[in-house]
């Protein structure tokens, strides 16, 4: 007891173990806290409050646009030290592979990475993804270092029906001894108590009675603050109606942009608090409470835990003045570049296209035809829209006069798959078009624009430069110019990340942002809202590279109403 220590740090603890502050000191050895106490020490630190590190519940790195040592590189200094991240993203371009690679990039950050295994890849079956993980690939991965969880299990009907090939990955994760994270968009009644037989948690409530209802049957229930769904203002009514200690804070989804200007699961903490919240409940909800859902053995102070504190100068506005992992002082200080990702860089393989392979034919004369139409209501949502658009020249055209956009969904995993063809509206286009690659789930590339002209040029260009996401105006620049009114973020890690530090990557979202906008894109969710409509496991429409599909069915649905 009388051996000098590493490092005492002082100032006032929040316990979230009892959820009080107290003054105190943290006594760190060897990485570990060894006492909650004075101790002699090598080193002295001084701060006015001593937390936790934060954990992110449920989050996928892809989705910053930036490899998980950028990602870290970014969040650690605001005192998020773990993410539960689960590279389902990945794991729909790469397969088995991609996983690896990502839990291999996890060596290069002091960002405390722990992974689930992605349980949902392809999500469906209506849609062409880059690979498959069937049930014996989930079971080798739940066995891969730093694994904590089965991922998002997004099939939910086929949980209720009995599906083998969904109870066979739970299972695997059960022999485990490992839980099994929940995907339960408006998931009520007799399902939503099914459901909650195989699925611990869920991430995906929209409104404080879905919420209650997930909670009165025991899941753990994670308020999401992202960047496409901000739901923590709705819901944190439950931290007062059922307690904390089973709530949990996530971002899921957060770009390149807010993580640069707003942060990570820290800014999540830091609105809870605005809002009401008890300081020290905050902290709890990204901490403690996330570390026990995954066995953790760091998200609190605790004698015997690894020494992963930020240390703040003001708790309510959570503002950070040094981070401490495994007790070292702020670990992304003057820290080398990190290794290039070895997740694949070659996953944008399809033939060049033209406006006509993205157009839907109509025979017949020219007039208005009535369609059905994906209305991007936003927040991951869309609901259904019948309109009528142009046909002219034996095919349908975008009328942006209403503001529908021609959309198209290209297979882009070099299996030689269809094109999905379909009509957006509440994008606000004029001219030109946007165009991404990341596309969830499957992350073939999806293209909107007011000209089928327009839309090709864009995925030409995204085929050419590895994926990404780019933005094309027809009245910008010279006309004999190659690159003339195109302005392109290049994402060629699986056509999805950069490589690149992440001020670089937020600076050229930031001017593929303002092109977008420049040609009328009104979104609240920006050109990533994009992203979203072929995410076909989302109500309501949405549109895949096979078609039309009906969420709620899980049919196709043709796109002309007859």
């Amino acid at each position: 007891m009388s051996d000098r220590v590493d490092t005492v740090v002082r100032g006032t603890l929040v316990n979230v173990h009892t959820g009080t502050l107290e003054d105190g000191a943290v006594a760190i050895d060897d990485g570990v806290i060894v006492a909650l106490d004075e101790r002699p020490a090598e080193r002295e630190i001084e701060a006015e409050y001593i937390a936790p590190g934060l954990i992110d519940a449920h989050m996928h790195v892809e989705s910053s646009m930036v490899t998980l040592p950028r990602y870290g590189a970014a969040v650690v200094p605001r005192g998020v030290t773990s993410v539960i991240h689960d590279p389902h993203e990945i794991a729909n371009v790469c397969g088995a592979a991609g996983v690896r690679a990502v839990i291999e990039d996890a060596e290069h950050t002091p960002l405390k990475a722990r992974f689930t295994v992605p349980s949902s890849v392809p999500a469906s079956g209506l849609q062409d993804a880059g690979a498959t993980l069937d049930p014996d690939a989930v079971a080798e991965l739940l066995d891969a270092p730093d694994v904590v969880a089965l991922g998002e299990v997004m099939n939910v009907p086929g949980v209720v029906a009995g599906d083998s090939t969904v109870h066979a990955k739970i299972d695997a994760a059960r022999e485990r001894g490992l839980p099994v994270d929940g995907h339960m968009p408006r998931v009520r009644g007799a399902d939503l108590h099914e459901a909650a037989r195989y699925l611990d948690s869920d991430h995906e409530s929209i409104t404080l009675d879905e919420a209650r209802a997930k909670a009165d049957v025991g899941l753990r229930v994670y308020l999401r603050e992202g960047s496409s769904s901000k739901n923590l203002a709705d819901l944190l009514g439950l931290v007062e109606a059922v307690g904390s200690r089973w709530l949990s804070l996530c971002t899921d989804d957060r770009d390149v942009t807010d993580l640069t200007e707003h942060g990570g699961v820290d800014f999540a903490v830091a609105k809870a608090i605005g809002e009401g919240v008890d300081p020290v409940t905050a902290v709890q909800l990204a901490t403690i409470n996330t570390a026990e859902s995954y066995d953790l053995p760091f998200g609190r102070l605790r004698p015997g835990s690894p020494a992963d504190l930020v240390l703040l100068s003001d708790l309510d506005s959570w503002t950070v003045e040094h981070v401490l992992i495994d007790g070292v002082l702020d670990p992304t200080t003057d820290r080398e570049k990190p290794p290039s990702s070895t997740v694949p860089t070659d996953t944008v393989s399809f033939d060049p296209v033209d406006g006509a392979d993205l157009a839907i034919e109509a025979t017949g004369g020219d007039g208005p035809v009535a369609v059905r139409a994906i209305d991007a209501i936003g927040g991951l949502q869309t609901a259904r829209l019948e309109t009528e658009v142009p046909r002219s020249e034996g095919v349908l055209r975008p009328d942006t006069d209403e503001d529908v956009l021609s959309l198209a969904v290209i297979e882009r995993h070099g299996a030689g798959g269809g094109v999905g063809r379909g009509f957006v509206h509440g994008l606000g286009l004029d001219r030109g078009a946007v165009g991404s690659t990341v596309a969830h789930d499957a992350h073939n590339v999806v293209v909107a624009g007011t000209s089928h002209e327009a839309m090709a040029r864009i995925a030409n260009h995204l085929r050419e430069i590895g994926g990404g996401v780019a933005a094309y105006d027809p009245e910008s620049g010279a006309a004999d110019a190659e690159e003339d009114g195109m302005t392109a973020l290049s994402l060629p890690v699986a056509g999805l990340m950069s490589d690149e530090p992440l001020e670089t990557v937020a600076e050229e979202f930031g001017a593929v942002e303002d092109a977008a906008r420049e040609i009328g894109l009104d979104h609240d969710g920006g050109i990533m809202e994009l992203s979203f409509l072929s995410l076909e496991v989302i109500p309501e429409l949405r549109l895949t590279n096979n078609g039309l599909v009906d969420v709620v069915s899980m049919e196709y649905v043709d796109a002309v109403v007859e």
